[in-house]
């Protein structure tokens, strides 16, 4: 799909393979990062923000916008979750996104690498015992139908990066660029609002089925943002990005 993109067999592209776009949208899929959507938001419209956006333009890509797919909870079939100790051996189905599978293995952790289509069946015959995703993805694939357990966590605000070749969109002239780029904040935006909007009718979806919720104490995430730290270290010493981006980032995120 991204190479499509980048060689103008398609036009646009709005999804989640992020590496493939750059490398720096890492920044926002640090564990326990952003407390809520609007910190992430406010970062996307950030010159920070910006940076990370022109940096995709290195790997043919314009990214014109940065929506929000949503904060991700775990669930699994074996026990409450409750501390990072409760994650410990947990087979979690994982999306092809290196920043979630390192968090799940710094919690303890066993990522199992499943299609996204294949992960129900893979939750009733037990090839896992759990997965990771939105209030809305659980829902709607059903997820909870084969899941006992649920920790409400935000462990990471996804971001949803609208993104057209960078080829394509130069061949454009610039009163239609600005329209494009216009028209990709303004769905991104009604796309947000619907999603938070959403978001307690497909917990209470959830919660109606009969799955066993739990929240962590203040206390508790703690010690799964303890845990998380090693996943920062992780890509700082790989180049990923600096400390000076990540301080950056969390100042902007928290309003500063």
């Amino acid at each position: 799909m991204i190479e499509s993109l980048k060689l103008g067999n398609i036009e646009g592209y709005l999804g989640g393979v992020f590496d493939a776009l750059t490398p720096k949208l890492n920044l926002y899929l640090m564990p326990f990062f952003f407390a809520k959507q609007a910190d992430m938001l406010r970062v996307a419209k950030s010159p920070i923000g910006a940076e990370i956006a022109k940096d995709a333009e290195k790997y043919s890509i314009k990214m014109l916008a940065v929506g929000d797919a949503g904060s991700r909870h775990f669930s699994n079939n074996v026990r409450p979750v409750k501390t990072p100790a409760d994650m410990k051996g947990l087979k979690m189905r994982t999306p092809p996104v290196e920043s979630i599978i390192k968090s799940m293995e710094a919690m303890g952790a066993n990522p199992v690498s499943i299609p996204y289509g294949e992960t129900y069946m893979a939750l009733k015959t037990g090839v896992a015992d759990g997965q990771e995703n939105p209030f809305m993805n659980i829902a709607t694939m059903k997820f909870h139908e084969v899941q006992k357990y649920l920790t409400v966590i935000n462990y990471q605000f996804h971001p949803e990066p609208f993104c057209v070749g960078l080829n394509w969109y130069n061949s454009l002239p610039a009163d239609l660029q600005k329209i494009l780029s216009d028209a990709a904040w303004f769905y991104t935006e009604k796309q947000n609002a619907l999603r938070e909007g959403t978001n307690e009718q497909y917990f209470n979806i959830i919660k109606s089925s009969g799955v066993a919720i739990y929240e962590p104490t203040a206390q508790e995430r703690q010690l799964f943002i303890d845990a998380c730290m090693p996943v920062y270290d992780f890509y700082i010493k790989k180049g990923t990005f600096t400390q000076q981006e990540l301080d950056t980032v969390r100042k902007v995120a928290m309003g500063n």
